[in-house]
């Protein structure tokens, strides 16, 4: 995906340190860069946006899956710097001799070793250089508040044949959080990822100015150093390491470092266990004298507060001093209490949310679960004997915040979601305006797959699960019409209760969670945070309404391509998408230090009016400013307002079908991933090495721009899922996917296909061509045909504002919805000289040109070389002509289906795009290799 934008205004806080490369070293743009990578993980995902936001659209990405894959990408792709981000092993010579080479370091000048953020989280001040005494006195009861270090940091260093020992390019510091208060990986996901993406983009910089910028012969480059200074101090504060003295420590491995019930208090309990969550994460003692394994425990939460005397009453302990320590007591959701040792204000114990089996060291690892399941599996189940359930017997308004472990929703906790949404929307609170969903470190990363992996039937959990994430967008929602979810039948919809819904992505977000989020009236993002909207690379359609939100949001051409593409989103992309409607603070900060900002600006909305309102909403709520009746509305409360226009877009302006029917086409899709013999197939293998962690084989064809080096047209890399085939069911018949799980055909589904959002433009093929224009005589006049806007540099490009928020006259995404009723003549596509519908017959006006340079995107991204004319060719074959005459229309100066003002370089699109339901969907049986479906057992 090439990303290009315009400059920002100066005061707008940018994804990172610089809003736009200066002046001196705008030439980075034209280098080559070449990432490697251990896993194309959140940080590598972060500096890959970052850089392309900046321009710099020459970077390739290779996985070290060995060092001849690495060598060859570096040979091949022969870039000006290599880049590691993220990468756990030794570099071969041939490459850091031949190439600079940057690495990034998660610590400061003078640390080194594989376990940094292990041994500053354990409480490593810095005081002792030997680790082998240091790690005696980290392993001991120390009385809170545990003393740490003031501030930690991130270094960008040259590699050399010592390992993080080469000569630093860059570095920054933070203030490192008060110790038991975060994990490992928030650190590294928050503190670690805007510090080091400052450092990653100064030493490039750096790197740039000594070289290229200084016109240095090639040849030359790698004599250069870094200057003192730059080694010294950090580029923020040009200050030296605040944190005190560094020293190189080793591997700290999980076994070395296990909580000790017998003289751990609670509070050193979690020290420890956030010190390696998530990777590799403690251990803990086998939990039973018959048990032999260890376990990993991952998820600890401080329980300050004494727990009810029934619990312990009931295994036989008068007092809860009489209880061992390290005694499991009571469990909740599939979490375990356990009671720790008790000194003069230590908490009363600890929860352990998750745990995990550890394996041999050649075997595949287990998936991480809930406790409870954990126990069992690891064969300590004896310690759960006669443990109670601590129920969720009711809910209050309490201060704090509940998050799912990584982002991941469970079946259980989708239910628990659903069920304080409802509680927290209930009438019997009084006069309810706003649901705001507040997310966390992550706000979602939609369904659970560890749990699904785990599970006695993974097809059946998913489907399970996915209906659970599911019935909280449909609550989300609120659908007016009467095809809505069992559960909500009898439920009036928040929109007519004049309650709006707002989620504030604070963390990173994907597959399933970037769409919950974009079912609310308004989304609200963190800059720097990183969204991966995509489910395709899991091997999964997707659900959670995704097809009605996205679709609504930001038109056919971007919501196919942001499903298609696979690739991160910045938040500067989204918002020009429409995917999220505003911004929140700016890239430095973490989601602790963005919070009171989103606060204040979800607290604004209670009093904003209309025509006031910092920030545009999705175009379901978005209010069209250009009537005499809108006018009048634009002096009243935002909020009425949303939820006013909502209504009406359900009601009199509905130009869609029941929002349930986009749910069931996409449960439809689903089920086929979790239970068709093939996809299934692709869906759980790719699952399982992802949950268990199995090593890449390869890396993605889509980031390995070195793979197509001299490959243009046929010959270019695809990966998998970048073939239409991706989505074929061989030998699936329409509908007999639901008796797959007992459940009658939905009625809907005679319609419903043509609500799935395309993922390949209509000429991709001559049939797919030849049905959209065909169709658009046969579908009732009640229904439209969106046209979806030209992809050419302008409506490329983002928009930016003067401020953190966006205004309602230019939010949205730079793609247009143009309704023309069906029936009336399509836009012509060019073909070559003849009359492109400009009544001039010359063939050279700017639809032609957008036809022209869209076919060679298309030949280059899908292997295309002759499909266009032949599809052309196909049409008359059949009978449907292109039509040879068209009179352009007026271009409107509103958006009529996003409900806003167009922005610049929004035009009319060539290729029609069926975005609501009505034809009946005729499938044809494909020839199936087998007789009948094979699918897993779900009785």
């Amino acid at each position: 995906m090439t990303v290009r934008r315009q400059s920002a205004p100066e005061d707008e806080p940018p994804l990172g340190p610089f809003a736009t490369l200066p002046p001196d070293v705008a030439g980075l743009k034209k280098l080559k860069i070449l990432l490697l990578v251990t896993s194309i993980n959140s940080f590598t995902q972060r500096v890959l946006s970052y850089l392309q936001y900046l321009g710099l659209n020459q970077v390739s990405i290779q996985l070290a899956t060995s060092d001849e894959d690495m060598l060859e990408a570096a040979e091949s792709w022969q870039p000006d710097i290599v880049l590691c981000p993220f990468l756990t092993k030794k570099l071969p010579q041939s490459i850091h001799n031949n190439w600079i080479t940057l690495v990034v370091h998660p610590g400061p000048p003078g640390d080194a070793g594989p376990s940094s953020l292990d041994w500053v989280l354990l409480g490593d001040t810095g005081t002792q250089p030997s680790s082998t005494d240091l790690l005696g006195q980290l392993l001991e009861s120390i009385p809170s508040p545990t003393p740490q270090r003031s501030h930690w940091g991130t270094i960008c260093f040259q590699a050399t044949e010592e390992l993080d020992g080469g000569a630093v390019w860059a570095w920054e510091q933070y203030e490192l959080p008060r110790l038991g208060t975060v994990t490992k990986a928030q650190v590294y996901q928050g503190y670690h990822s805007a510090a080091a993406m400052s450092a990653v983009i100064h030493a490039l910089c750096r790197v740039y100015k000594l070289t290229a910028g200084a016109c240095l012969p090639k040849e030359q480059w790698m004599s250069i150093v870094p200057k003192e200074t730059w080694q010294t101090k950090c580029v923020s504060l040009g200050r030296t390491f605040m944190g005190g003295k560094t020293h190189e420590r080793p591997l700290l491995q999980s076994a070395k470092r296990r909580p000790d019930w017998e003289k751990h208090t609670a509070e050193d309990v979690l020290r420890v266990l956030n010190a390696g969550d998530s990777q590799p994460g403690a251990m803990l003692h086998p939990l039973t004298t018959d048990a032999k394994s260890s376990l990993f425990a991952y998820g600890a939460h401080l329980q300050k507060a004494s727990i009810p005397s029934e619990f312990y009453t009931s295994l036989g302990y008068a007092t809860y001093d009489a209880i061992p320590n390290g005694r499991a007591i009571a469990t909740r959701g599939g979490a375990v209490f356990f009671k720790t040792r008790q000194t003069s204000g230590a908490s009363a114990g600890i929860w352990i949310t998750h745990g995990r089996v550890p394996r041999g060291r050649d075997k595949l690892i287990d998936p991480k679960v809930p406790m409870i399941e954990a126990i069992k599996l690891g064969g300590h189940g004896r310690a759960l004997e006669g443990v109670q359930e601590w129920k969720q017997g009711c809910w209050e308004q309490k201060e704090g915040e509940w998050q799912e472990i990584n982002g991941a929703f469970t079946t259980e906790n989708c239910k628990t979601l659903l069920s304080a949404l409802q509680w927290a929307t209930s009438p019997e609170r009084g006069n309810v305006k706003l649901l705001v969903l507040m997310g966390g470190n992550y706000f979602s990363n939609g369904i659970a797959l560890n749990t699904i992996e785990h599970a006695s039937s993974p097809g059946l959990e998913t489907w399970r699960n996915i209906n659970a994430i599911d019935d909280i967008v449909s609550f989300l929602v609120s659908d007016v019409s009467d095809k809505v979810p069992a559960f909500m039948q009898g439920i009036e919809p928040l929109c007519k209760r004049g309650i709006a819904t707002v989620a504030c992505v604070r963390g990173n977000a994907a597959a399933g969670g970037v769409a919950l989020a974009t079912a609310c009236d308004v989304v609200l993002a963190g800059r720097g945070v990183v969204l991966n909207p995509s489910y395709r690379g899991m091997g999964l359609h997707g659900s959670e309404l995704h097809s009605f939100s996205y679709l609504q949001r930001c038109g056919p051409i971007h919501a196919a391509e942001i499903l298609r593409e696979m690739k991160p989103l910045n938040t500067s992309l989204a918002q020009s998408y429409g995917l999220i409607d505003g911004q929140i603070g700016s890239s430095s900060q973490t989601v602790l230090e963005a919070e009171p900002l989103f606060v204040e600006a979800v607290t604004s909305f209670l009093t904003a009016k209309t025509s006031s309102a910092s920030f545009s909403s999705a175009p379901w709520a978005c209010r069209s400013p250009l009537t005499a009746e809108n006018k009048g509305a634009s002096t009243k409360l935002w909020i009425d307002d949303m939820c006013t226009t909502k209504l009406c877009t359900y009601t009199t302006s509905r130009a869609f079908p029941p929002l349930h029917h986009y749910r069931i086409e996409e449960l439809s899709q689903m089920l086929l991933d979790s239970f068709h013999p093939i996809r299934s197939h692709r869906y759980h293998t790719r699952r399982s090495r992802f949950v268990r962690k199995l090593k890449a084989t390869g890396t993605p064809a889509r980031y390995k721009l070195h793979s197509v080096i001299g490959h243009e047209g046929e010959g270019a890399a695809q990966d998998e899922e970048d073939k239409e085939t991706f989505d074929e069911a061989p030998g699936w018949e329409r509908g007999e996917e639901w008796g797959w799980v007992g459940t009658e055909v939905p009625e809907s589904l005679k319609t419903s296909q043509m609500l799935r959002i395309p993922l390949y433009p209509s000429c991709s093929s001559p049939s797919s061509l030849s049905s959209s224009l065909s169709s658009l005589s046969s579908l009732p006049q009640s229904q439209f045909v969106a046209k979806p806007s030209a992809l050419d540099e302008k409506s490329r490009q983002p928009s930016y504002r003067s401020t953190a928020t966006s205004t309602s006259s230019g939010s949205g995404p730079d793609e247009s919805l143009l309704l023309t009723p069906l029936g009336s003549s399509p836009p012509r596509l060019g073909n070559g000289g003849k009359d492109n519908g400009n009544g001039n017959g010359n063939g050279n006006d700017d639809r032609g040109d957008f036809a022209k340079k869209f076919t060679q995107k298309l030949r280059r991204a899908l292997g295309l070389k002759k499909k266009i004319k032949s599809s052309k060719s196909s049409i008359i074959e059949k009978g449907n002509p292109i039509p040879t005459s068209y009179t352009s229309p007026v271009l409107p100066t509103f958006h009529s289906v996003l409900k806003r003002p167009l922005g610049q370089g929004e035009q009319a699109s060539e290729w029609p795009c069926l975005v609501t339901g009505g034809e009946e969907w005729e499938g044809k049986r494909g020839d199936a290799t087998e007789d009948g479906i094979k699918v897993e057992n779900v009785a």
